[in-house]
């Protein structure tokens, strides 16, 4: 596919919305709980995985379905729990939110930490590890491997020096989480409403002389009214900061002509993933540079939705995408596809070109599978050129292709 063609008729609404989509109440619950926890340990099963310890939030979240003070106890050792491919989670949560999963987990009991206590780590670590020990024989998985998602040093050597074997629970949290639960489905389309709504108040607030952070503080003000839950990044950028990409919001000023670039990554309605990118122009005309960066993410943006079937090697995919200039390439993004659920998922889908380094990108041996959920991206910018363009959708993977998440239209004067 010829991408950034000057002469090609693009549409800025290519998306039409197909499924319905629902509403709160639409969503069950207890079945979302349920349906998740049971992919999670048939994938357990299947990968020989009896038992597990999770530390991730997301990987929590996913197994019982609650979530406590997310960002703070993404960076912290507070809560946990364990799952065994048999037998319902044990949930040891922060002792006092205790309260808030005793609403939906049978079993949850006070988490004990030995975080942030100096010298004395160590040994509050090890009994830690010996109540890990004494669970796993109550759950009937005394002497086997752990599979553990994250732990900090004292924690790791507590466990180890008790004869527990660690092994990685990837294998099964990746199989499972890749392809959506029917109320999983349904979550994903009503975050795409609150992606679409987010964007068009950020567009509605972009004017010439705002600071890069003050369009920070109109995104997170709207995902809050609009049921969100946080971001985890601050990706906006205006004018020379979009070239090259990744420069997250600061004290710059938006100036006319300026091409300003978003990334929305935010966690929304419980928990999922609104991850889309646009540009759009701030005031002035487009330049043909301009235009020509747009249209190239564009087509490769839109390429990549229009080629997406169940059925695909990873592989196939990759090779058949739209190919970006030469001109661009250097400065491209780090993938072309990744995943998105509770959090950017993987693995993903690398850019293959004929110039890159032997071993340089590792492509999964993996199937596009329906259900999955996508985020199809481009960074379109030339080495030392003052502007860049980012474009990205968010898709689910249907038996008749993939389904734009979010419908927000693309710029028409940059087309």
């Amino acid at each position: 596919m010829r991408v950034g063609d000057p002469d090609r008729i693009r549409n800025p609404y290519p998306h039409v919305q197909t499924m319905r989509i629902p509403i709160m109440a639409d969503i069950d619950f207890p079945a979302l709980r349920r349906e998740r926890l049971h992919r999670l340990q048939e994938m357990m099963k299947k990968r020989d995985i009896p038992i597990a310890l999770f530390y991730n939030p997301a990987n929590i979240r996913y197994a019982t379905g609650v979530d406590v003070m997310g960002v703070w106890t993404a960076s912290t050792f507070a809560r946990c729990c364990i799952v065994s491919a048999e037998r319902e989670p044990i949930l040891f949560e922060y002792a006092n939110s205790m309260h808030v999963a005793q609403k939906y987990v049978a079993d949850v009991r006070p988490h004990e930490s030995y975080q942030f206590m100096g010298h004395q780590g160590q040994d509050l670590a090890r009994g830690w590890a010996q109540g890990v020990k004494d669970v796993m024989r109550e759950l009937g998985c005394a002497g086997e491997p752990l599979a553990v998602d994250k732990l900090d040093g004292n924690g790791f050597r507590a466990l180890t020096d008790i004869g527990i074997r660690i092994t990685d629970p990837t294998p099964a949290t990746v199989d499972a989480r890749e392809v959506k639960t029917p109320q999983e489905v349904k979550l994903m389309l009503l975050n795409g409403t609150i992606g679409d709504a987010v964007m068009a108040d950020f567009k509605a607030a972009l004017r010439p002389g705002l600071y890069e952070y003050e369009l920070m503080a109109t995104l997170n003000e709207s995902l809050y009214r609009h049921h969100g839950e946080f971001m985890f990044t601050r990706l906006i950028a205006s004018g020379t900061n979009t070239n090259p990409w990744m420069s997250e919001a600061h004290d710059k000023r938006v100036q006319p002509g300026d091409l300003v670039g978003i990334d929305t990554d935010m966690n929304g309605f419980q928990g999922y993933v609104v991850d889309f990118s646009r540009t759009f122009l701030c005031g002035g005309r487009a330049t043909e540079g301009q235009k020509e960066a747009y249209r190239i993410a564009y087509d490769c943006v839109n390429g990549m939705r229009e080629l997406m079937k169940p059925g695909m090697s990873f592989e196939e995919f990759s090779l058949a995408a739209p190919s970006l200039p030469p001109e661009y390439r250097n400065l491209r993004y780090g993938s072309m596809a990744h995943q998105a659920g509770l959090e950017d998922e993987g693995p993903g889908i690398p850019y293959l070109y004929e110039d890159d380094k032997p071993g340089e990108k590792a492509l999964p041996d993996r199937i596009l599978q329906e259900n999955m959920v996508w985020c199809l991206e481009c960074y379109a910018g030339k080495e030392g050129a003052p502007y860049g363009v980012k474009l990205e959708d968010q898709v689910l993977l249907t038996a008749d292709g993939a389904l734009p998440l979010m419908t927000y239209p693309f710029e028409a004067e940059l087309l």
